[in-house]
């Protein structure tokens, strides 16, 4: 990402921090908030984050702890340093990929624990971190509740994607199926919904662009691009052939395989997807010059449906299918890349207020790609 030259105002920065503290963290005077920052080389989050947040929080009347930590790898331990300042915290904050690699692991203490996706001050003072966090988490549930009644959906993707699932009638969609994996932290803005776990899933699935990790591990050369695309053919949430060009096709595989040798888990498995709710979501600069750093915020955009795979639960592997339509039962729910979904009267009635305080649902961002 381009080095931001803090083009929002100060007053926003800060109401960004305010809807962070008071609408998510839901902070109190007299709490502990513990605020994880980035160390380590080439960090994704801007270090003045944890200063602007801390000073903020200090004007709430609670106390604030900054520790710098770096990402955790494959063989890394949790920090002791962390985990025990986690144990007496209220809240703790992560502007870290480690709170992003800890989302479906418990991590110490009772307290509340948030995974910021706001990398630069920009993002925090820009309407992706000012949009009243409470607004986006009842759409969320909103989508959510409907989602549980789905009984088979559809993903079509300009790029050749078209993946089927029907569900048993007799199955909760996500609930008595079991079909989600639920987060340990709360996202920071409203970014996604929890991902969908593949069941009967079937059709053809397009590789373009590149892959990524998950983001739960780190592992060497988790990006690679891809030259030119290769078509997988899926079979009961499974993919059991490829066609594309041998060299590519031969590189995939590879790829698929060191990422599940990780866990020891299937390569060829398709776990689970989600797709972005935030329509805010921006990236500014080219993806390709970093672009584990590009998906650590750019995958809240509605264009952007990022499927799971090679290896065990959640996976690590994430392609990427862009502008998708995504249809649960009757009922179409993105468009092309747009949610949609925003604009049934009863979801514009929770977001579209009459001062126009939350117009800026209506707007999707640039991302890059």
């Amino acid at each position: 990402m381009e080095k931001s030259n803090h083009s929002s105002s100060q007053e926003n920065i800060e109401s960004g921090a305010i809807n962070l503290l008071k609408n998510c963290a839901n902070v109190n005077k007299g709490d502990r908030i513990v605020i994880v920052g980035e160390s380590g080389p080439d960090p994704f989050f801007e270090v003045e984050l944890c200063d602007v947040v801390a000073q903020v929080s200090q004007k709430m009347g609670c106390t604030a702890e900054i520790i710098m930590t770096a990402p955790m790898t494959l063989d890394d331990e949790f920090p002791k340093n962390l985990a025990s300042a986690m144990e007496t915290a209220d809240v703790t904050i992560f502007f870290s990929r480690l709170g992003d690699q800890q989302r479906f692991s418990s991590m110490p203490g009772a307290g509340k624990k948030i995974m910021t996706y706001t990398v630069s001050l920009d993002h925090l003072g820009a309407p992706f971190g000012r949009a009243d966090y409470q607004v986006g988490r009842k759409i969320q549930q909103k989508l959510l509740k409907t989602l549980v009644r789905t009984k088979s959906y559809q993903i079509v993707a300009p790029c050749g994607t078209n993946l089927v699932s029907k569900l048993n009638p007799s199955e909760d969609f996500l609930k008595t199926a079991q079909t989600t994996t639920n987060f340990t932290v709360d996202l920071f803005p409203e970014m996604i919904f929890p991902p969908v776990n593949c069941l009967n899933l079937q059709g053809r699935v397009v590789f373009r662009h590149f892959l990524l990790s998950t983001g739960t591990r780190i592992y060497d050369n988790s990006a690679l691009k891809i030259n030119s695309d290769i078509i997988a053919i899926v079979e009961n949430s499974r993919i059991v052939g490829f066609e594309g060009a041998p060299e590519e096709v031969k590189t995939l595989k590879d790829q698929l395989q060191r990422a599940a040798a990780i866990t020891g888990g299937d390569p060829y498995i398709i776990n689970s997807w989600h797709t972005g709710i935030n329509p805010n979501t921006f990236y500014n600069g080219d993806p390709y010059a970093n672009l584990e750093q590009w998906g650590t915020v750019a995958f809240g955009s509605p264009r952007y449906t990022h499927i799971h795979c090679a290896g065990n639960e959640p996976g690590d592997v994430c392609l990427q299918v862009f502008d998708a339509t995504i249809t649960c039962d009757d009922q179409v729910l993105w468009d092309k890349g747009e949610f949609v979904f925003l604009n049934k009267p009863e979801i514009k009635a929770i977001w579209q207020t009459d001062d126009g305080g939350n117009e800026m649902y209506q707007s999707s961002q640039s991302i890059g790609i």
